[in-house]
Order: structure tokens, then C-alpha cells, then sequence
């Protein structure tokens, strides 16, 4: 199966998904919700497919706000406002506005930064790196948010250090496990590939990790988070973005 036809099925894939009243969910018979329509709209960003704006446009209209509490949901919402070209809410600006103090430090930084960018507003100053640093007990998820942050406000740490534990994480079928000696998921493997593309580092079975991702996509189209799993809408956009960074990775591109 070609490159051009699996993606074609993932767009298949993500169509049959979407709602009449605009929206999108992993199971047709589910309502929509705010994660699977910003993972599916940024699928479609990088396949360059065809959005119905109308119906999302709709869908974000029907947002329950009393329901958004979490960074990672407020900077999903902040992204699909802005790719559609619509204005935020008060709802929304009073969520990006307020203290995000009273969460987790590295969530708090992660999302509030991405957020900032995204609004074309300059970061600020972390007071102390101490949230941000590398532990001997990592896992990639987290890690992915930590080197973002560190790279972004231009806190130095030792890259190699890094390197050489993400590379020690991908297991002998190509994918990478949360941290060295476990089992392979997709969101492992997409987090370790966006990190070493950060850091200008590729893994050490560079084809064996594209195997990985092409083998966890399943006959209807979408991707699982391991070979002959569900798939999710989640894991098709990591799927898809870790497929790009590859192809970076051995452009030089990266």
C-alpha cells in the first residue's frame, strides 16, 4: 500500500467521523468532542484535505464552557478558533487570561506557552527550570513538554544526555516504549520523534520506526496506538505527524 492510498484512507477514515452537526468523535455512534475534532482538524492541516469549516465552525459554537477546565483542552480550543478565523469567545479569553498557577507546573508552562505562540504574544519569564529537567526516571510523554519548554525560553541543558536515553527507548520493532524496557505505543513513538527532530537527533532504526507506524494502521484506515489495536483519532494524527518527521529526518530537514 502506497503512501498516497493510506493516507487517502485516513482521510476516509476521519470523514465517516465527522458529524452532521459538525464535529468529530472516534466511534460514529459517540458525540463529538473537543480532543478527537482538534486531532482530526490537524490531520487534515497536514494532509492538506479539505475541512468542512461550517460544520466545526457550528460544533465550537455548541461549547459547553462550564465543561473546559484543563490546559491541554484550552489550547485545543484556542487552535481550532484561530484556524477557522474566528474571533475567541469571552468565555475562552477568560480562560486563557486567568491564573494558571493552580495547575501541574509543567502542564501549566507547556500549554500556556503554546498558547502564547499561537497568539503571537512573547513568553514569560520562568522563574525557576527546576519543573523542567531531565529525571533518571522520565517517561516521553513528559519529556516532550520538557524540552519544549527549555528550548523555547533558551534554558540550557545537556541535549546528548537526552539523545542517548530517547534513543535507548525504541525497541527492536521500531516503535518506543514510555521509557527504556517497555512496551511500544504510538504516542511514545511520536513524542520521541517530535523531541529528536527538536534536537536535531533521528533514531538509531530510523526504517524500522516508519515499519512501526505504517504497521499500526488498520483496514478501515485509521491508526492504533500498537499494531492490531483500535484506532483512535489521537493516534492517526501521530501516526501521520510521525510519518512527516521522518521524512524530515532523512531530507536533513530537521
Amino acid at each position: 500500500m502506497d503512501g498516497s492510498f493510506r493516507f487517502l484512507k485516513v482521510i476516509q477514515f476521519l470523514r465517516e467521523r465527522e458529524k452532521e452537526e459538525g464535529g468529530f468523535s472516534f466511534v460514529p455512534d459517540l458525540y463529538p468532542n473537543i480532543e478527537d475534532t482538534h486531532y482530526a482538524i490537524r490531520t487534515f492541516q497536514l494532509l492538506k484535505g479539505e475541512v468542512n469549516r461550517e460544520k466545526t465552525i457550528h460544533y465550537l459554537r455548541t461549547i459547553d464552557w462550564k465543561g473546559v477546565a484543563f490546559p491541554r483542552i484550552i489550547y485545543m480550543l484556542v487552535f481550532l478558533h484561530l484556524f477557522l478565523d474566528m474571533d475567541l469567545p469571552p468565555s475562552l479569553v477568560e480562560l486563557v487570561e486567568m491564573n494558571w498557577r493552580r495547575f501541574p507546573a509543567l502542564d501549566a508552562q507547556y500549554f500556556f506557552d503554546k498558547i502564547q505562540k499561537l497568539l503571537n504574544r512573547p513568553l514569560i519569564l520562568i522563574q525557576s527550570s527546576s519543573h523542567f529537567q531531565f529525571q533518571s526516571r522520565e517517561n516521553l510523554q513528559s519529556l516532550r513538554k520538557k524540552v519544549s519548554v527549555l528550548i523555547d525560553h533558551r534554558i540550557n541543558f545537556d541535549r546528548e544526555e537526552i539523545i542517548r536515553w530517547i534513543k535507548s527507548c525504541q525497541n527492536g520493532d521500531g516503535g518506543f516504549g514510555f521509557y527504556p524496557g517497555t512496551t511500544s505505543f504510538m504516542e511514545n513513538t511520536y513524542c520521541a520523534l517530535e523531541i529528536l527532530s527538536k534536537l536535531h537527533a533521528f533514531p538509531e532504526r530510523i526504517e524500522n520506526c516508519r515499519e512501526y507506524i505504517l504497521n499500526c494502521q488498520t483496514k478501515s484506515g485509521g491508526f492504533g496506538r500498537a499494531p492490531m489495536s483500535f484506532p483512535f483519532i489521537e493516534s492517526i494524527f501521530q501516526a501521520v505527524a510521525g510519518l512527516f518527521i521522518l521524512d524530515m529526518m532523512e531530507r536533513g530537514d530537521t
